[in-house]
């Protein structure tokens, strides 16, 4: 009985000194191998480096941009993707560990790459077109297939047009009779071509149709899964933002453009509003998307953050649409 409880105790102590030695932040992961299967998803691992504690994961899309997960844990060693986030194609991989568990983290070296080949096809097109013959290209995000520019479209499925070129008075009363309508950023048409129209919630909710048949504005649960998958409220909004700034003429919002990298392919972009009392603000400085909530839910993404955050305003408000497919 001694002996065991003797080799119990030096067990024990050997497990602990195994767990406090020291983090080496010279050696970058290695070993990495992945495996793919259908309905499942694919399996990552990797040898981990002794002493360390978190892992930061870096998975490269098939169609361009990036998603990263940083996995918490001692000396994590494999990490599994679900296969209903996972878009058809090659993607290739990397790991980097944290020799800390506090800033700066001490990072290792990123591993060599390992790539898995994702065999179900994407259900989205390439593009889509709206009754006024206006083309968008699409991405595939989670398996969902989204515009990737805002929407433009100046008639209901039906051919029936939307009422603009409204007044801030007469703007502010479409909610008398739920009256759908869409402005112009400022009555300038060449802010059409960039950013899209600005559609007040009555026409997102028009029973004829706004996004072009089989699309919609976006459930509510639509938007909490895109948001959930790019990182979540502190980091979605960077991950959908385009990149670049006015003032150094490489994109459209305003300086900081904070954390953008577009790693979605969403490309999000600051049309502004117009207000429910008519008047204009924001482009350059937000985007705000509507979905299809009746309460009159909105994602919100500034030039000066990372987030993405949900916000609820009268339904009189005109804002950007971006269409979903069904």
């Amino acid at each position: 009985m001694k002996s065991l409880f003797v080799f119990a105790f030096f067990l024990s102590a050997c497990l602990s000194l195994l767990q406090a030695q020291i983090c080496d932040p010279s050696f970058a992961p290695t070993g990495l191998t992945s495996t793919y299967t259908p309905g499942s998803g694919a399996l990552l691992a990797w040898n981990v480096v002794p002493g360390s504690f978190d892992v930061m994961l870096r998975v490269d899309l098939p169609a361009g941009g990036f998603v990263e997960k940083r996995i918490r844990g001692f000396e994590v060693e494999q990490f599994l993707i679900p296969d209903v986030v996972l878009n058809a194609g090659v993607h290739t991989w990397r790991v980097q560990a944290a020799c800390s568990s506090v800033f700066p983290y001490v990072p290792t070296p990123i591993s060599l790459p390992n790539s898995f080949t994702v065999i179900t096809g994407s259900p989205c097109p390439a593009t889509v077109n709206d009754v006024d013959g206006n083309v968008y290209n699409v991405i595939d995000i989670i398996g969902q297939c989204w515009m990737k520019e805002n929407l433009k479209v100046e008639h209901y499925n039906n051919g029936d047009a939307i009422p603009t070129g409204l007044s801030d008075a007469a703007w502010a009363d479409t909610y008398v009779d739920s009256t759908g309508a869409f402005a112009v950023y400022n009555n300038l048409a060449f802010h059409k071509a960039i950013y899209g129209l600005l559609y007040n919630h009555y026409a997102v909710k028009d029973p004829r149709g706004l996004c072009p048949a089989g699309w919609s504005a976006g459930t509510d649960s639509e938007w909490t899964d895109l948001r959930a998958y790019l990182g979540g409220v502190d980091e979605a909004g960077a991950r959908t933002k385009a990149i670049g700034t006015l003032s150094d003429g490489t994109g459209y919002w305003q300086d900081p453009n904070t954390g953008a990298t577009n790693s979605s392919g969403f490309t999000a972009l600051p049309g502004g509003i117009r207000s429910n009392l008519g008047n204009y603000a924001y482009k350059g400085y937000r985007a705000h998307f509507w979905s299809t909530n009746e309460t009159g839910r909105y994602r919100e993404v500034y030039h000066d953050a990372e987030d993405m955050r949900v916000e609820r305003t009268i339904r009189v408000s005109g804002m950007s649409v971006r269409c979903v497919k069904d």
